[in-house]
Parts: structure tokens; C-alpha cells; sequence
């Protein structure tokens, strides 16, 4: 099986081991063509040299995979050296030899820095041109009997060329198709990991999104908490409050109440030609503790902190309770209007919480009214179903707000005016009731608010 090259280096070390292995061969067989000459010109001293060149190359391909790296390409560097120079210094521009020149800095560059590359190239360069000045000045001279033009027409020195031309094309051609299949792989394989890192980042975004989910829900649930709390706290204080108000406000009302009939038995005692004149200030004082003892009962009513939910409520009490509470807010401005059911019916479910509700959209429909206008209330019983129907003329709902008014924290309130608690609380309230809550608003028109609560 093929085993995947995994970086450059092992590219250059089989590009070595290959350019070794294919040198061993393509001449071993150019030697043996040469051989032709030695027979017809007789024996000379570049044979020997060809002989030790090509036993050295083939010595090393044999033990290849016992030598390091970096000694192959010396020994192949200088084996290229030799063989061509050799080869230049016998036979001049006739020697095949020179097309190797090319092979040096292609395999220096593999191992060695490219300034030394280059050096070992132009020192070999000007060797090549020593060598052609000595023969240009004879100096050197052909070997005896060697006739170039006759040696030219002949077969095998062509074929010594082709062989050398071969051999050179065919490394270089190695090389360039190891290069290439190697950067495809390693591309194929930069892809694959990025395939790889893509999937982990998918995942990692899939785990981080449950885990965002997981904190929404707590946080969901960490507000649904908070805002327990705060109306926990808000009616637990509500409840204090009313309770010290209602003990200190019905000591003073019992001694007003007592008062007022000592003084009305007195006139009808003592001043019976005074009562008819008396009367209406009796009346007058009252009326008035009459009203505080109802406000008194409204706040206790309001800050009952009860948890049964399965008692009997009357609906139109617990209305006229928070109207009383808001008598001050409303009066001079508000028109108010009351259309109750007459049809019987029985409504069990937490009462100071459906007051809470109650007085909840009543102060919010009170709020809504910058001037002067209209709420109306109606009740009805439809399908075994309360149905209470608060109607405002005020500011009325952005389209945009609709959806969220029942968000915990929402308010379009000013800074520092709506917690936007309200609503929230309410809707929860409602749900536990199993009842449903509506709201239509048109701006500049008003809002209906609709309250379904299911009847006995």
C-alpha cells in the first residue's frame, strides 16, 4: 500500500532515493554503450572515471535507506561535478557529460541555502569555462584517434546524447510530478482539516446555543422568581401597612362613631328644636367615617395574603373596592360607567389576588387618560365563563408594544415611573386561574382590556 506523504521533507528524500535509483540504471546502460569505444579506439583513462561514477552511484542506491539524506545529495553533487568536468576535460564540447551541469543547483537547492547553491553552481560554471580556454589554446586536445567528424556520423554518440537528454528530462519530470501530487495532498488534506475544524466549530456553536437556551431558561426562571419576590415582598409590606393603618385608623373612627351618637342622642335629649338643623352635619360626619372604614376595608382586601384559591368571590364587590381606592386618582376626570351581569353565578378563586388583577388594569387605564375621559366595565357570563371588560379612552398601544406588555421589565412608562412589573404579575395571576387575558388598543383611541375567568 502507498503511504501518504505527509510534509516536503520526505518529498526530498524521495526525490533523492528516485533520481539515485533511475541514475543507477540510465547509466549503467549509457556505460554500456560507451563501452563500444573502448573497443574501437582502444582503452582510455575516462572509462575508468565512468566506471567509478557509476559503480559509486549505484553502491549508493543500493544504501540508500541506510545513508542520511543530506550526505546523498553531497555525494550526488559531487558525482555530477566529476562525471561532467571529467568528461569536458577529454572530449571539449563533444561531451555529452555537460547537459548533467544543469542537475547541480536543482539538487543543491534541495538540501543547501540558496546563496551556497549558487556558489557551487558558478564555481562549477567556471570550471566548465577553465577547461574550454585550455582547449581553445590547445592546451588540452582531443584523445589520440578520436576524429570528431567521423565520431559525429556514427550511431551511438547520438544514442550517448538521447541517454543523457533522457535522463536529465526524466528527473527533472520526477521531481516536478512528486512536487505536484505532494502539494495536492497536502491541499486535499488542509481541506479535509478544515472540513474537520468547520464540523467542531458547527458543534461547538450547536453546544454553545443549547447552553445559551439553558440560560435563557434559567434567566426566565431567575426573573419569574424576582418578580415573585418583589410581589411578595410588595404585599407582605402592603399587608403590615394596612394592618397598622386599619388598627390606628379604627380606634379614632370608633371614637368618632361613638361620638356621633352621644352627640345625636344629646340633641334629641336636650336640643330636640336643634335636630332637624344638626341632622345633616350627623350625616355629613357619617358618611365620612362610612367611606374610611370602606378604604380601610378595600387596602385589607387588597393586601390579603391568603393562598386559597378555591372561595367564593363576588366579582362586582372586588370592582367597587378598587374603584374606592382609586376614587382620588379618578375623581373630577374619569367618567366612570358600570354595566354588571345580573345573571347568577359563582366564582371561585383567590380574592386577593382578582383584586390585585382588577385594580392592576383599572390604574393602568386610570394612567392611560392624560386629561379627562371614559373607562367603562362591563361584566358578562357566557360558557360557564366571567368575562370583566375594562375600556379606556386614553393614549392607547403602540402596535409595536402590543406583544410585549406582558413581558417582566417592559414599560413605555418614563424612567423611574413603571417597574414594568405590572402586567407581568397580572398575567401570571391569570394563568393560575386558568383564565385568559386580551388586549385591543388603537392609538389615540383607547384600550380594551378583556378578563376571562373560569365560573363553578
Amino acid at each position: 500500500m502507498k503511504t501518504k506523504i505527509q510534509s516536503i521533507e520526505e518529498v526530498k528524500v524521495q526525490i533523492i532515493d528516485t533520481s539515485l535509483s533511475a541514475a543507477s540504471v540510465i547509466g549503467t546502460l549509457a556505460y554500456l554503450v560507451s563501452l563500444s569505444r573502448l573497443f574501437k579506439f582502444g582503452f582510455h583513462i575516462s572509462f575508468v572515471i565512468n566506471f567509478m561514477v557509476i559503480a559509486s552511484v549505484v553502491t549508493i542506491t543500493l544504501m540508500r535507506s541506510r545513508m542520511p539524506i543530506l550526505v546523498k545529495t553531497y555525494v550526488i553533487i559531487a558525482l555530477i561535478i566529476l562525471l561532467t568536468l571529467a568528461d569536458a576535460f577529454n572530449y571539449g564540447l563533444l561531451s555529452a557529460a555537460r547537459l548533467y551541469l544543469i542537475l547541480i543547483p536543482f539538487f543543491a537547492i534541495l538540501y543547501l541555502p540558496f546563496m551556497q547553491s549558487l556558489v557551487v553552481f558558478i564555481c562549477t560554471i567556471l570550471c566548465f569555462l577553465v577547461i574550454g580556454y585550455l582547449h581553445h589554446t590547445g592546451i588540452l586536445h582531443l584523445p589520440h584517434g578520436y576524429i570528431p567528424n567521423s565520431y559525429m556520423l556514427q550511431m551511438y554518440p547520438w544514442i550517448i546524447i538521447a541517454v543523457h537528454i533522457s535522463a536529465i528530462a526524466l528527473i527533472i519530470l520526477l521531481v516536478i510530478r512528486k512536487f505536484i501530487r505532494t502539494y495536492s495532498d497536502l491541499i486535499a488534506d488542509l481541506e479535509s482539516l478544515v472540513n474537520e475544524r468547520t464540523e467542531n466549530l458547527e458543534k461547538a456553536n450547536q453546544e454553545l446555543t443549547g447552553q445559551r437556551e439553558e440560560l435563557v431558561t434559567a434567566l426566565e426562571n431567575l426573573q419569574q422568581a424576582q418578580r415573585q419576590l418583589v410581589q411578595s415582598e410588595k404585599m407582605a409590606s402592603l399587608g403590615v401597612l394596612s394592618s397598622g393603618i386599619a388598627h390606628e385608623i379604627n380606634n379614632p373612627l370608633n371614637f368618632i362613631y361613638g361620638g356621633m351618637w352621644a352627640l345625636e342622642n344629646y340633641i334629641d335629649e336636650n336640643l330636640p328644636e336643634h335636630r332637624e338643623k344638626m341632622m345633616y352635619i350627623i350625616e355629613s360626619i357619617r358618611e365620612g367615617v362610612t367611606r374610611a372604614t370602606r378604604i380601610v376595608k378595600s387596602l385589607s382586601q387588597y393586601s390579603r395574603q391568603d393562598d386559597v384559591t378555591v372561595a367564593q368571590c363576588n366579582i362586582h364587590a372586588v370592582i367597587e373596592n378598587c374603584l374606592m381606592i382609586l376614587n382620588n386618582q379618578m375623581k373630577f376626570r374619569v367618567e366612570l360607567s358600570r354595566d354588571f351581569t345580573r345573571e347568577p353565578f359563582t366564582l371561585l378563586c383567590n380574592e386577593g389576588k382578582i383584586h390585585q388583577v382588577i385594580l392592576s388594569l383599572l390604574l393602568n387605564a386610570s394612567e392611560a387618560i392624560e386629561d379627562k375621559g371614559k373607562i367603562g366595565i362591563t361584566t358578562r357570563k357566557e360558557d360557564q365563563q366571567l368575562i370583566v371588560s375594562i375600556e379606556d379612552t386614553g393614549c392607547g398601544i403602540k402596535p409595536e408594544h402590543l406583544p410585549k406588555i406582558m413581558d417582566p421589565f417592559f414599560t413605555t412608562k418614563d424612567p423611574g415611573k413603571g417597574t414594568g412589573l405590572g402586567l407581568s404579575i397580572v398575567y401570571n395571576i391569570v394563568k393560575e386561574h386558568n383564565g385568559k387575558l386580551e388586549f385591543e388598543s388603537k392609538p389615540g383611541e383607547g384600550t380594551r382590556v378583556t378578563l376571562t375567568l373560569p365560573l363553578s
